[in-house]
């Protein structure tokens, strides 16, 4: 493949996978104003963040084995359809029931970009080029929630809530009216089998393999790092070091560019060093950083500083290790590179829902308590990626 068409791809895929994590994003820094507007709980409100994260996490168990079953674009035009109908619910909601029940919807599809493009790339390329054009991808598609939180906090100081969704549903119908045209198909459909019968016969196989279990649980640990972030920090923001959703927002830009820096670096590098050596440089990295958090709270540094500045390193390190653990996941079984897509977003997002929910519940008169969590999923993402990878070293 040509540079010129290996770019067109990479920006193609990055729009159409990125409207789930913009979905996820750009509704963090306009928590505080939905708790307001509907005058609902914080336990409520944190509804619309994770109750969407873990409806795309059970949306991708059935997109993976439809992406094999029927093809890829048939599953990305239908997954955008429903992302700019749940946009536009979102924008319409005259209370937090029908703003969750949009939010739901949007989620569904959302989920079926991020999975189909990944397995377009597995279709197109081997298991090391794979880590690199994600790598390529996600270095755009981290731009969602890099500017995501930024625009989302100054719209709903100048124009109010409701505007954040209308860009959201905006970006759904360019990705259906420029991005999915440019699409081709890049696999033949399963015919000879049902939906029912792909997942029954994929899901037990894959869950049976010790390294997928690795990359897809490091990959939940890492983004319920982010969870626990995007879920508790905006309210400790608010009241407890007392800055504007606007100033959280330009704190999370800090994370997430370091993430971005490090998917750049990772797609330059996994080749020379190996897909495994760089999840394992990148997670160790990941929990060191984690672990410092509640250290420095606990040391008395009470600053969002705290969080944010071993955050730069936390968010550089998963940037590392991140494109090669969903590479990985979706080269355990080529055959059935869809099916791994899905299950390991369901993954992925089951536990970083997880995370974000328990963030939102726990008491925010202290930010102690949100940075003991993410220290954990610092640490969890080690252990779960790390052991199961020596273990498996150690019998072959």
């Amino acid at each position: 493949m040509s540079a010129k068409s290996n770019l067109k791809l990479v920006i193609v895929l990055a729009l159409i996978s990125g409207l789930g994590p913009i979905s996820i994003h750009v509704v963090v820094p306009i928590l505080p104003s939905i708790k307001t507007a509907f005058a609902a709980s914080n336990t409520v409100t944190q509804f619309t963040l994770t109750l969407g994260v873990v409806t795309m996490a059970l949306a991708t168990i059935g997109f993976g084995p439809a992406a094999d079953r029927y093809g890829r674009k048939p599953v990305a035009f239908f997954g955008l359809i429903l992302f700019i109908l749940g946009s536009g619910i979102c924008v319409w909601s005259p209370n937090i029931e029908v703003l969750i029940a949009g939010r739901i919807i949007q989620a569904v599809g959302g989920a079926a970009g991020i999975v189909v493009s990944r397995a377009i790339i597995r279709d197109m390329f081997s298991r090391e080029e794979t880590a690199r054009v994600l790598g390529q991808v996600m270095s755009i598609v981290v731009l969602a929630p890099v500017l995501a939180p930024v625009i989302g906090g100054f719209i709903v100081e100048f124009a109010g809530w409701r505007y954040v969704f209308i860009l959201a549903g905006g970006m759904g119908v360019l990705a259906l009216l420029v991005a999915l045209p440019a699409l081709r198909e890049t696999h033949t459909p399963s015919v000879e089998t049902n939906l029912f019968t792909q997942m029954l016969r994929a899901y037990p196989s894959l869950l049976r393999t010790p390294a997928f279990i690795a990359y897809a649980g490091y990959a939940g640990c890492g983004m319920g790092i982010f969870m626990v972030v995007a879920g508790g920090v905006p309210f400790l923001m608010v009241e407890v070091f007392d800055r504007s959703p606007s100033a959280f927002g330009l704190f999370f830009m800090c994370l997430t560019a370091s993430f971005l820096i490090g998917t750049f670096i990772s797609s330059r590098s996994t080749e020379r060093l190996g897909l495994d050596r760089m999840v394992r440089i990148g997670s160790t990295g990941a929990a060191i950083s984690a672990l410092t958090i509640p250290i420095l709270f606990l040391s008395g540094v009470n600053s969002p500083w705290a969080i944010f500045a071993p955050g730069i390193l936390m968010g550089f390190s998963h940037g590392l290790a991140m494109p090669n653990a969903q590479a990985g996941g979706v080269s355990v079984n080529p055959q059935l590179a869809g099916s791994a897509s899905g299950l390991m977003m369901f993954l992925q997002m089951s536990i970083g829902a997880g995370f974000g929910q328990l963030a939102g519940m726990l008491p925010h008169d202290s930010p102690l308590p949100v940075a003991l969590l993410i220290g954990a999923a610092g640490l969890s993402g080690f252990l779960v990626y790390n052991v199961p990878m020596f273990l498996t070293r150690k019998h072959t």
